[in-house]
C-alpha cells in the first residue's frame, strides 16, 4: 500500500482505483485514508492490541468531506491512545453499535413491566400508563438516545394536557424504570439525574423547570 503524506490537497487529489487502495500517511504510522472503487474516502486506523504477531484491528473513524483531515488525526491519536492503556477501540465501537440497536425504549419497558411492575397491586395502571406516556414517544429509540431533555419534554406534555397527577405518576414511574436499567447494568447512570433535577414551579402554574444542576 502506498504511503504518502496526508494533507487536504492531496486527499483531493487522489485517484479513483480499480479496487480499495489505503494511502497510509508518512507522519502517522497505521493512519491512513480509503480509497474506493467508486472513489469513496475513508479515514481508518489499522493498529495491534497484542504486539508484534497479534491480529491487526481495523478502526473506520469516518467518510472524508464528513470528518476532516485534521478532525480524522484527532480521532487517530485517540484510538492509538486507548491502544495502549490496553483497550480495544474497534471492538468498543461494534459494542456501543449493538447496545444501540439492542436496548430499545419499547423493548425495556415491556421486560420492565413483566419483571418489575406485574408485581404491584396498581399493575394495570402503571402498565397502561407506562406504554402510553413513555413508551409511545419514545418508540424505536435507544434508551442510550434518550437524553435529560426529552424526559422534561414528556412530562411537560403531559401537564399541558391538564393532568398534572398523570403527570407526577409517569415521572415516579420513569424514575423507577431509570434505576432499574441501572440495576440491569443497561445504563451507568439514571439519565444525567434528569428525573431528580425536574421540579414544579409552583402549585399555581403547575410548570415544569430544570433546576440549575442541568445547565
Amino acid at each position: 500500500m502506498p504511503r504518502i503524506k496526508l494533507t487536504k490537497s492531496a486527499i483531493d487529489k487522489l485517484p479513483t482505483p480499480e479496487s480499495d487502495t489505503v494511502y497510509w500517511d508518512t507522519a502517522s504510522p497505521g493512519f491512513g485514508v480509503k480509497v474506493t472503487p467508486k472513489g469513496r474516502k475513508v479515514f481508518i486506523v489499522l493498529y495491534r492490541i497484542g504486539g508484534a504477531g497479534s491480529r491487526l484491528r481495523k478502526y473506520t473513524i469516518g467518510p472524508y468531506g464528513r470528518v476532516t483531515l485534521h478532525q480524522a488525526r484527532v480521532a487517530a491519536q485517540r484510538v492509538f491512545a486507548a491502544k495502549h492503556e490496553g483497550r480495544d477501540p474497534a471492538a468498543e465501537k461494534r459494542e456501543a453499535k449493538r447496545r444501540v440497536v439492542a436496548d430499545r425504549v419499547e423493548d425495556l419497558l415491556e421486560t420492565f413491566i413483566e419483571q418489575r411492575v406485574s408485581q404491584s397491586r396498581s399493575a394495570k395502571e402503571i402498565s397502561r400508563l407506562l406504554r402510553r406516556e413513555v413508551g409511545t414517544p419514545w418508540a424505536g429509540r435507544s434508551i442510550h438516545e434518550i437524553t435529560k431533555r426529552d424526559v422534561v419534554e414528556v412530562i411537560s406534555a403531559i401537564e399541558q394536557r391538564g393532568a398534572p397527577s398523570a403527570a407526577n405518576k409517569t415521572l415516579k414511574c420513569l424514575k423507577t424504570f431509570l434505576r432499574w436499567c441501572v440495576g440491569r447494568a443497561v445504563l451507568d447512570h439514571p439519565l444525567p439525574k434528569a428525573c431528580h433535577c425536574l421540579q414544579r414551579k409552583s402549585l399555581a402554574t403547575g410548570s415544569w423547570t430544570m433546576t440549575n444542576s442541568l445547565k
